[in-house]
């Protein structure tokens, strides 16, 4: 395989050589020409597996990290974050000045050793970076063989001491030397695997997986920062549920996100032919492969996660009332232990707690499409049915869109430009505030979301007239009756009585 390999990265590095974002490599080598200057790691590997990458990194040998550095800061930003133990992120001129957010700054070092503390800790290392230092000895400190090879610029050979091309060819994940110490010296790289795992489709070799299963408890030791790095990317692979099972069988689920756990093996009722976990995953698998958004695989995943904790009754007649409810409260607490950011976080909570959404078109009226509309939010309707085909494939339904869901869309679209939010009353907040007399504060709000429940009813009330005298009207009411008229809390009562907790 080496001859296939070193081919693909002569043509890249003939590529390469004409693009500006490259152009440091023929800089440093006429600067320091007894400098060796090595590609390294995922670029390497993903070269050779014919897959894009965006992430480069660049090991130089043979030229002082002073020397090194005030060369390269000529060609462009360099931040001195690794400067300590000799390391470089490097953004070129030419790239800096277009002004491209999409290009990732390039890493460039000099050979380095690790020793570890061996507690797991990512920040447990001593790192010592040594010009002189054999690039074999660097790429012995890496975590898998197959990001392990480097490719040699000067003379365009590859460095493969651990066989990671072999395992490349034959798709294995195989931690270099012992998986123990491997995994000891960083326990996030049992994620790691799993995250290879998925974004390659390769198995984790059998010692490699062994030891993992054996250290799992341990991954409670790793930063919450570092574990939504890696678990993001599984959620983004192509082979999500098959990661979200790895994570299962391996044993790390159940510290990470126990709340899912709890779902093997519970049996649902006669609308489900899988447990929950299981058809949660596959719900989470029909979002990978039809490449859902990150939030609507979340909530794919998550969508039923209030199960367990609201099972009533056993067997085919068994209950989960108020699931979605609290599959909102647990999604959060889930995404924020995980350290996602709050944006993220809220929509899948989001939608989540309405992805229960009734969709009967013989018996929901116009108005009730509107006020569906209202709570959902028109912006986000996509992401809803998105979610709903996620939920209805993964019961291994056979359409991923009944004719009523088909029927639904049509009747969202008719009626998208009659009033489904207070900005689209034809009065303001500023307007009411000036009809009442009255300051902002909450009845502002109170009143307009009255009002909009009208419109919501009957669009022709929509009139600045009516809207006037009604407000006149609604401001003599006190606010306790007035947060009973909102547009929501009809429509979910609504809901709740036709009791629709179990229907997709």
């Amino acid at each position: 395989m080496i001859n296939e390999a070193e081919k693909k990265l002569k043509v890249w590095q003939k590529e390469a050589e004409n693009l500006p974002y490259f152009e440091f490599v023929s800089n440093i080598i006429k600067q320091f020409p007894e400098a060796n200057i090595y590609l390294v790691g995922g670029a390497v590997r993903d070269i050779i597996l014919g897959k894009p990458t965006k992430d480069f990194d660049f090991v130089i040998g043979k030229v002082e990290a002073k020397d090194l550095e005030t060369f390269i800061s000529k060609l462009g930003k360099i931040n001195l974050v690794g400067k300590s133990f000799g390391v470089f992120k490097f953004v070129p001129t030419t790239i800096e000045q277009s002004n491209n957010r999409t290009i990732e700054p390039i890493d460039i070092a000099l050979p380095r050793t690790e020793h570890a503390g061996m507690s797991g800790g990512y920040k447990d290392f001593k790192i010592q970076s040594d010009k002189d230092l054999p690039i074999e000895e660097d790429l012995g400190r890496r975590d898998f063989t197959i990001n392990a090879l480097a490719y040699d610029l000067k003379n365009q050979k590859i460095i493969d001491k651990f066989d990671g091309l072999a395992d490349l060819e034959h798709k294995i994940i195989r931690a270099i030397g012992d998986p123990l110490l491997r995994f000891q010296e960083d326990y996030t790289r049992m994620m790691r695997a799993i995250r290879f795992s998925c974004q390659l489709n390769f198995e984790i070799e059998k010692n490699t997986l062994k030891v993992i299963k054996q250290k799992s408890d341990e991954i409670s030791k790793i930063s919450k920062e570092r574990i939504y790095e890696e678990f993001i990317k599984i959620i983004m692979s192509d082979k999500a549920e098959e990661g979200i099972r790895m994570m299962q069988e391996i044993g790390l689920l159940k510290i990470l996100i126990p709340e899912l756990e709890k779902g093997v093996g519970m049996a649902q009722n006669k609308a489900h032919i899988y447990d929950i976990f299981e058809h949660s995953v596959r719900a989470l698998g029909v979002g990978a492969q039809k490449n859902y958004k990150l939030e609507v695989r979340l909530a794919a995943l998550f969508h039923d996660i209030g199960k367990p904790t609201t099972k009533e009754g056993e067997g085919v007649d068994s209950t989960f009332y108020n699931h979605d409810q609290a599959g909102a409260k647990i999604t959060k607490s889930i995404l924020k232990r995980l350290n996602f950011p709050i944006d993220i976080t809220n929509y899948a909570v989001h939608l989540v707690r309405y992805h229960m959404f009734y969709y009967a078109i013989d018996t929901v009226s116009d108005a009730g499409v509107r006020r569906l509309l209202n709570r959902l939010g028109p912006e986000n309707i996509d992401d809803f049915i998105e979610v709903r085909i996620c939920d209805r494939l993964g019961m291994g339904r056979p359409k991923a869109k009944p004719w009523k869901l088909i029927q639904l869309e049509r009747r969202f679209k008719e009626v998208q430009l009659e009033p489904i939010t207070p900005k689209m009353l034809r009065m303001n907040g500023t307007e009411l505030m000036e009809l009442l007399g009255i300051k902002p504060g909450p009845k502002v709000g109170l009143i307009l979301n009255a009002l909009l429940g009208e419109v919501l009813d009957d669009p022709k009330k929509n009139d600045k007239e009516y809207l006037n005298n009604r407000s006149l009207e609604l401001n003599n009411l006190p606010d306790v009756e007035l947060r009973k008229m909102h547009p929501d809390v009809k429509f979910y009562d609504e809901e709740r009585k036709r009791m629709l907790h179990g229907e997709k």
